[in-house]
């Protein structure tokens, strides 16, 4: 079956989402795919296409990042949750089901305690939302996880499309995707998590642990030495 995912825009008061959705059908609950931080909904097009050919997906670039654009600055996981649900009013979705993918992740979490009776399942994929250590804690351990990626398939997503994206985001959006970046690493909505009501699925990649795998090593041999 082939998948059409169309390009569309809702205008706000204070910002302009753009957002891809596959076709509209009656008998499905709509998916609503939250990307990661610094990013948007372009580095998971292959995925995005996937999903299309068998449910109703709708993809929002998230306020002020690449294609959605944001007049002020947005401090916390509640601002950008109560920027999609002016979306989703304008929207008219009654109900849906949530996939956050890290950054998105914080925002599902969060928008699934604003409207619980809309959201039907919580799907997330190496979600913040938990403080991290300091940053120079955090620059060893990102250095591993970038290096483990280099050994994964689909290059071109990881050197050309990701970059491209990213670099917009840091030259045009600078202040939200600074912001963005204070708010993965320092917020913490942990208290909220018993809040969700609907199923929710975490889920926390191979890629991850072996990270953490390797923080604890380096972090051994730093005491240890």
């Amino acid at each position: 079956m082939k998948s059409q995912l169309t390009n569309h825009r809702v205008d706000l008061q204070d910002c302009t989402i753009f957002y891809q959705q596959s076709r509209l059908e009656s008998s499905s609950i709509p998916i609503l795919l939250l990307h990661g931080w610094g990013i948007s909904t372009e580095p998971y097009q292959e995925v995005l296409k996937l999903l299309a050919q068998h449910h109703t997906i709708i993809a929002p670039d998230l306020p002020s990042f690449r294609r959605s654009t944001y007049s002020g600055l947005l401090p916390d996981y509640l601002s950008y949750s109560k920027c999609l649900l002016s979306f989703l009013e304008v929207l008219d979705l009654q109900q849906f089901h949530l996939v956050g993918h890290s950054f998105g992740g914080g925002i599902a979490i969060t928008l699934s305690t604003l409207v619980p009776e809309k959201v039907r399942s919580v799907i997330l994929i190496d979600s913040t939302g938990i403080p991290t250590p300091f940053i120079p804690e955090m620059i060893p351990r990102r250095a591993i996880e970038m290096t483990a990626q280099l050994f994964l398939p689909r290059r071109r997503l990881k050197l050309v499309d990701i970059p491209l994206v990213f670099s917009y985001n840091l030259l045009f959006n600078t202040k939200n995707a600074i912001q963005g970046l204070l708010i993965s690493l320092y917020e913490d909505i942990s208290h909220l998590l018993p809040e969700i009501q609907a199923p929710c699925l975490l889920l926390w990649s191979l890629l991850t642990v072996l990270k953490l795998l390797f923080q604890k090593l380096w972090l051994y041999n730093c005491l240890a030495t």
